[in-house]
């Protein structure tokens, strides 16, 4: 989560490489912070996803004029 604020904007091989693990293992925390509404895939696709840390980025877009 703390990579998640230095770069809101991942993705599965981004977060594998942030906690040190498997591509299968990264896939599987993607998917669950995904269902709990952390993470939201923006490409549309299957393979190449790109996710965005959501609630934290929400907070700069109410910031706006």
């Amino acid at each position: 989560m703390d990579t998640l604020f230095h770069q809101p904007v991942v993705t599965v091989n981004k977060a594998a490489e942030a906690i040190g693990r498997t591509y299968p293992a990264a896939n599987q925390l993607v998917a669950e912070t995904e269902r709990l509404g952390l993470l939201r895939e923006i490409t549309g696709q299957v393979r190449n996803r790109i996710f965005r840390y959501e609630p934290y980025l929400q907070l700069f877009g109410e910031l706006r004029p």
